[in-house]
């Protein structure tokens, strides 16, 4: 025969033990729930990097699709600056990719190189030019087709490229989230 003592061990955890696996369960949905939330900031953070522009240009239709780079670059002794990478579709100039400077200059007229790295691949020479302009300091990569494919297949781009200051410089940008959508027959 059970006595009340026996039949009390066998009626499950204590209210102690309940409590413990209660609010044990309540911090495993709280830490999946705050993971979720960073996850989808994360993913918004990084589609907002990438502006996409529609606009007539030059008496042409042109769209635009751009990001700046992670960090700013001083590629003039004057500190750190932004720099763009740009790809564009104008109607009458065709397709171009190219990074833009705030400041300084690339020492790249009438040509020169750089090195595209995707994620962790081994780096690839894009022969490129500067435009003999002084109306944007501008230097475009003339194998758009590979910069673009480049572009789409990564989550990091970093860019090498000469700098009139002397030397190189490198400018890392987080493209994994570009939207190849936006920029019509690129793909």
């Amino acid at each position: 025969m059970l006595t009340t003592l026996d039949a009390c061990r066998d009626a499950g955890p204590s209210l102690a033990e309940r409590a413990a696996a209660a609010k044990a369960a309540e911090a495993a949905a709280d830490a999946k729930a705050r993971e979720a939330t960073r996850a989808k900031l994360e993913a918004q953070r990084i589609a907002a990097l990438w502006r996409y522009q529609e606009a007539t240009v030059g008496g042409g239709a042109q769209v635009t699709a751009a990001i700046f780079a992670t960090d700013d670059v001083d590629v003039d002794g004057q500190g750190p600056k932004r720099v763009q990478l740009v790809f564009r579709d104008h109607v009458k100039w065709g397709r171009s990719g190219y990074l833009v400077l705030q400041a300084g200059d690339f020492a790249c007229r009438p040509s020169c190189s750089v090195q595209v790295t995707a994620d962790d691949g081994a780096p690839r020479t894009l022969a490129a030019w500067r435009p003999d302009t002084d109306e944007a300091i501008a230097l475009f990569i003339r194998d758009t087709k590979a910069l673009w494919r480049m572009t789409g297949d990564a989550a990091r781009l970093r860019i090498t490229f000469p700098v009139k200051a002397g030397g190189t410089r490198e400018a890392s940008f987080e493209v994994q989230s570009l939207d190849e959508t936006k920029m019509p027959g690129w793909s």
